[in-house]
């Protein structure tokens, strides 16, 4: 069995791997704004892989600190980290202020990736319309071009 404080502070050092990782990830969010924004969206494909690294390096995280919260939890005799004595484990403090800041920051990333959402949408919605025109005007060019009327072949019946 592990030391509780041991354990804790595994935790913390989880939590802040966390925290750096969301960081990264808004900051690429941040980058996939800017390029929606100026109407380029030439980089979305590759900020999406690079978010995607940050992501499953965050899952792995959520991974290994759900694992060892479980076994602290049933070591403390405890049904939450909420219901810790930061008394008798002042590190707890720490846990919670950096589940704090991961909450806080995970906010901000949804905010930001509900405004990207939006304004691809608009991208979206206004290339289809320029598509829809595209296909209009082709359309309308197709009706002025006369399709070339073509009688080189004629038959004659030679059956009487």
């Amino acid at each position: 069995m592990e030391n509780p404080f041991e354990a804790i502070k595994v935790l913390n050092g989880l939590l802040d791997s966390k925290i750096m990782l969301f960081k990264g990830i808004y900051t690429i969010t941040a980058e996939q704004k800017k390029d929606i924004e100026s109407n380029e969206a030439q980089n979305i494909e590759e900020l999406i892989a690079k978010k995607q690294i940050f992501i499953d390096k965050v899952d792995a995280i959520d991974k290994a600190f759900a694992e060892k919260s479980e076994v602290l939890k049933k070591q403390l005799g405890i049904e939450s980290f909420a219901d810790a004595d930061t008394v008798r484990y002042p590190y707890f403090k720490d846990t919670r202020l950096k589940v704090q800041e991961v909450l806080s920051l995970a906010q901000q990333i949804m905010k930001l990736e509900e405004e990207n959402k939006s304004n691809l949408l608009i991208i979206y919605n206004g290339l289809k319309k320029e598509i829809k025109q595209v296909n209009a005007g082709k359309k309308s060019l197709k009706a002025y071009d006369a399709p070339a009327i073509s009688n080189d072949g004629i038959f004659i019946d030679r059956k009487k």
